[in-house]
């Protein structure tokens, strides 16, 4: 089965496109000038992901219309696969450790939650010594090929911890959610607040 997901760069390319937008559908013309593929490696592609059962199609008007298909049995696990490598994560994770100063950064909100679309913006905590000016440049590096806004809260150490000891409300309800560390884990959240 990991064969006929994984053998060609062209699979990895339709997939990466169907994966990171699965509410999205595209014809095949679209696939091929949004991946860059010639329109015959798209159509042989897609046809193998249907087969799979990876793809579901349906027409409107004269085409065909192809969108992953959610109940796939390893759709979750595919989606976080091509997340962490191609994705939202993974430019975002890059952007981050490229900058200085950062204790901790993770995604909350829709995202983390699983629950976004392509409109949802993207809720970010960071957790540094950096100037707000730093890391909205560091940001602005993820946020063009990510065609998604970041919206971010940062706070110091000191700051993270004082609230979080409080109680702050608005750091309790991002703390008690899901989450997606881009630097740091549990463990550096732990260790921050104690």
């Amino acid at each position: 089965m990991l064969e006929l997901l994984f053998s060609s760069t062209a699979r990895v390319k339709v997939l990466a496109l169907l994966l990171l937008n699965p509410e999205t559908s595209f014809y095949q013309r679209e696939l091929s000038a949004l991946t860059g593929l010639p329109i015959r490696a798209v159509q042989r592609e897609v046809q193998r992901l249907q087969t799979l059962g990876l793809l579901t199609s349906f027409a409107r008007g004269n085409q065909v219309h192809y969108r992953v298909n959610r109940d796939f049995f390893l759709f979750p696990e595919l989606k976080n696969i091509f997340l962490k490598t191609v994705g939202l994560t993974a430019l975002l994770g890059d952007a981050l450790k490229g900058a200085e100063n950062i204790a901790l950064a993770f995604i909350y909100g829709s995202y983390a939650a699983d629950q976004e679309s392509t409109a949802s913006d993207i809720d970010l905590l960071v957790v540094g010594t950096l100037s707000s000016r730093a890391l909205h440049t560091t940001l602005q590096k993820a946020e063009k090929p990510a065609h998604r806004q970041i919206n971010y809260v940062l706070f110091s150490p000191e700051e993270f911890r004082a609230k979080a000891q409080t109680g702050d409300g608005f750091l309790h309800n991002v703390l008690a959610g899901p989450k997606v560390f881009l630097i740091g884990d549990e463990d550096a959240l732990r260790t921050l607040i104690a």
